[in-house]
């Protein structure tokens, strides 16, 4: 069970909130001087709360729907057939009506059909008027549609101003939605304000100060009536403020009503003794979403000014990156069970998977916190950012708790999302936020209170200089991005090798905004071992660099000088998520490679999955698992299994079908002894039984002389044969258990394999 997916957190309510949800300002009910007994009231009775608690415990623990805090009551309210109008002496006139919820903790209120003309002004509070929410305008409606926030209490009092000069102007509501609050922080600790995960970082603490801004765009979210995500504001290619919102796909909900809270944040490290200020909008509009990487971006529609949210709520639109490149480090902000807004690091590169069980391969990014930090329940949808604070995805899933801290999480993979095959302006982010089809490759994010720069030369996307490289000599690509508003024509690029950056090449072109260049690196001849890469750009256009934050790229990597490419070839029956892998020292302590999990596939048909490896001459550890415990079995599915090759085909470990059932795990032992050096020998030759524990037959299909060597694990001749015949037995009696090769030589090459002796 995915503890994220579908999984919204509650907001604590139970405190005194300070909300501002509207314009801001004080019901006009004050002018009159009726009491609280005089407003009507509609009164909805107390739901079955024992069988919706029974619900919730079966749906919580399959996690396949918000966590719901609530009983929606569908009913349609409005000014004709509920409450009343008082005439103030100057002719204003006031509607009003009280909802109450018996027993409810929490109210709130989903209208539709609203009408309000400028001056008019609509408020929604609690009975002693210290929760308010208003004025809404016209502009904080969506196609006539307003979501409120939860009043704490039972009841909810919506009031409609009318001024007198506004007599006769259309005026009208409805609430179709009542929702009766019926779990809250008192009875689920865990879902509370300032309770969340104690391992869970206040935004706000020293780790988070580089991150400010895309603190101020990360928001929580309340989609429909009663469900609770993350997500952020994000920015387009016209820099324009447009206010998309970027969550995940597994939140949606007809997002009309949806509800965009900003600024729930402790103001310091510390949980502060009652709940903060916040700041809301209403509204939105679906752009596109997926489900194969989980996103969703949607427009907030109401609460505007000048088309994007009020700088009074100091917005940020953070920038992305869709190039797919591994980040080497990584955060993301969230509102983990609902909580005030967090942040979490991952200090190591993060590795592309096919988690969640989406069915498109490299969907997500799989990573691991650190720093003792989380994600939980109410941070799906929650912006992963790479090290330059740019957006590469959103949260899908995972199991990482401050009880599980060494559990994965999963995020849709943005480059994902940005323009599949066969997709289109519904179902990609391409159309949104490059709406002038620039190519751009990789956004700055953009405060609305900050000047743009015009000389900005940014670095990126290292290539060829990450991982492990089979050669000594290293030849590094760097993308050079214009963020600038002057075209860019010149930049100097300083660039070097574990720690220092001594070389120089100097880049002429033509870059517009946004515009970017993959420019290729002399080539550099490195000795075997662990390095580290870095690029600094500088002197755009000859001039000083606005921006000096996106300037540096680094990378680190391992050169194997004459490495050997070893690839495993793996066939999986139709349970691929069940399976994962490493490949291992001798010793079995450095993990090397790894991969999977993998995607389902139906009966009959299972997947077939290439990866290569660099190796050095030594010996290897490769262990396969099954989180199941049925190895790679499936019914209706054929067997999986495996081969270990090397360049030459020559196989060095393999599990068969007929052995596909190995429970939860299985490890073989096999051993690379740089065979890369060998010329290929055309003629086919083989060699059996293998293993053996006897004796080895060697079988040659063509004539003349054959030198046969035999070698051990580490590469030394033990015994040589030379011989005219087409078969050939040599004892493997005397040989001790373990892996050796035959290297076969004539006159028409060379070519080795491997043996076991058992």
């Amino acid at each position: 069970m995915n503890k994220k997916l579908l999984t919204c957190a509650l907001l604590t309510l139970s405190l005194s909130l300070v909300a501002q949800q509207g314009d801001g300002g004080l019901p006009k009910s004050g002018k009159v001087s009726h009491t609280l007994n005089q407003i009507p009231k509609k009164f909805f009775a107390e739901p079955d709360v024992p069988a919706l608690k029974a619900e919730d415990e079966v749906t919580d623990k399959a996690g396949n729907a918000p966590w719901r805090f609530g009983f929606n009551n569908y009913t349609s309210l409005n000014m004709n057939n509920s409450g009343s109008w008082n005439t103030l002496p100057n002719g204003d006139r006031i509607w009003q009506l009280a909802v109450t919820c018996q027993n409810a903790l929490t109210v709130n209120l989903t209208l539709d059909n609203v009408t309000l003309p400028e001056g008019n002004e609509l408020y929604v509070y609690n009975p002693d008027k210290s929760f308010i929410l208003g004025k809404f305008t016209a502009y904080h409606l969506y196609e006539g549609t307003l979501g409120t926030e939860l009043v704490p209490g039972s009841t909810a009092i919506l009031e409609y101003y009318i001024p007198a000069n506004n007599a006769g102007k259309p005026a009208s509501l409805n609430i179709n939605t009542v929702t009766h609050g019926y779990r809250t922080a008192g009875e689920f600790e865990a879902k509370a304000f300032g309770t969340s995960g104690n391992c869970n970082m206040n935004v706000n603490c020293s780790d988070g100060a580089p991150w400010v801004d895309q603190r101020n765009g990360a928001v929580m979210l309340v989609s429909g009536s009663n469900g609770f995500c993350s997500g952020s504001l994000i920015n387009n290619t016209m820099e324009d403020g447009k206010p998309y919102v970027l969550t995940a796909n597994h939140c949606y909900s007809t997002p009309t009503s949806w509800i965009f809270r900003f600024n729930w944040q402790a103001a310091g490290c510390s949980n502060p003794g009652s709940s903060p200020t916040f700041s809301s909008l209403s509204g939105a509009v679906l752009r596109a979403r997926r489900t194969p990487s989980d996103f969703c971006l949607v427009e907030i529609t109401g609460g505007l000014v000048n088309n994007t949210v009020p700088t009074s709520y100091n917005p940020y639109f953070s920038g992305w990156d869709n190039t797919g490149a591994i980040p080497t480090s990584a955060v993301s902000i969230h509102h983990p069970d609902g909580d005030i807004k967090k942040i979490s690091f991952d200090d190591d590169p993060l590795v592309i998977s096919q988690g969640m069980g989406s069915s498109e391969a490299n969907s997500t990014w799989t990573l691991h916190w650190d720093r003792n930090t989380t994600t939980e329940g109410g941070s799906s949808g929650s912006p992963l950012f790479d090290q330059n604070h740019r957006i590469i995805g959103q949260l899908w899933g995972g199991g990482a708790s401050c009880s599980n801290l060494n559990s994965a999480d999963y995020y849709g993979r943005l480059a994902n999302s940005w323009n599949p095959a066969g997709s289109n302006s519904t179902n990609h982010l391409m159309t949104w936020l490059d709406p002038i089809n620039i190519g751009a490759t990789i956004v700055d994010g953009y405060d609305p209170l900050v000047p743009p720069r015009t000389l900005d030369a940014a670095m990126a996307n290292p290539q060829d200089v990450t991982g492990t490289i089979c050669s000594g000599t290293i030849t590094p690509k760097v993308t050079l991005i214009n963020l600038g508003t002057s075209v860019l024509t010149s930049a100097t690029i300083n660039y070097g090798y574990d720690g220092s950056t001594p070389l120089v090449y100097n880049w002429t072109g033509s870059l517009n905004k946004y515009q970017s260049s993959v420019v290729t690196l002399p080539g550099t001849v490195l000795g075997t071992g662990n390095h580290s890469f870095k690029a600094v750009v500088s002197n755009p256009n000859t001039s000083a660099d606005q921006n000096a934050l996106n300037d540096t790229i680094t990378a680190s990597f391992t050169t194997i000088s004459g490495g050997n490419i070893v690839t495993l070839n793996l066939s999986l029956d139709c349970y691929g998520d069940e399976i994962t892998w490493v490949l291992k020292d001798n010793a079995g302590v450095t993990t090397l490679y790894s991969g999977g999990p993998y995607s389902q596939t139906s009966p009959p048909n299972g997947s077939n999955v290439s990866t290569q490896f660099c190796l050095d001459n030594a010996c290897y550890k490769f262990t396969i698992m099954d989180d199941f415990g049925d190895g790679m079995t499936s019914s209706g599915c054929p067997n999986g299994s495996y081969t270990i090759e090397d360049q030459n085909n020559n196989v060095l470990a393999e599990l068969t079908a007929a052995n596909a059932n190995f429970g939860t795990t299985n490890t073989k032992s096999f051993c690379v002894n740089g065979t890369n050096s060998l010329n290929e020998y055309t003629s086919s030759w083989k060699l059996y039984p293998n293993p053996t524990s006897e004796h080895l037959t060697i079988e040659v299909t063509s004539g003349g002389l054959k030198t046969i060597d035999v070698l051990n694990a580490t590469g030394q001749i033990i015994q040589t044969i030379q011989s005219d015949e087409d078969a050939i037995t040599i004892p493997a009696s005397t040989l001790a258990k373990g892996m050796y090769f035959i290297r076969l030589s004539s006159n028409e090459g060379t070519s080795q394999k491997s043996f076991i002796v058992k």
